[in-house]
């Protein structure tokens, strides 16, 4: 039989992960969308809620928003999987 958890022995700890991971994946919507807010204002003054929808990142700013994300995600996950991962 395949375990339900992957955290460990206590599917009580999954429970709270799954929290976490949701809470983390709000965090960083808002952070996102903060920072089309930001973006905005710098380059207008004013910011719409079409100008927040509308928004399409130039390339440059693709690899910033990426890169952001993936810092984001290193920081919020790697105190829970250092000690999973184990290198040979």
């Amino acid at each position: 039989m395949a375990k339900d958890y992957f955290l460990d022995d206590d599917p009580a700890v999954d429970r709270v992960m799954k929290v976490v991971v949701a809470l983390a994946r709000e965090t960083y919507v808002l952070k996102d969308r903060l920072g089309i807010v930001e973006r905005k204002l710098d380059e207008k003054g004013v910011v719409s809620r079409a100008d927040l929808d509308d928004f399409k990142p130039t390339p440059e700013e693709e690899k910033e928003i990426l890169a952001a994300r993936d810092a984001f995600v290193e920081d919020v996950m790697s105190p829970i999987v250092s000690d999973k991962i184990k290198v040979d």
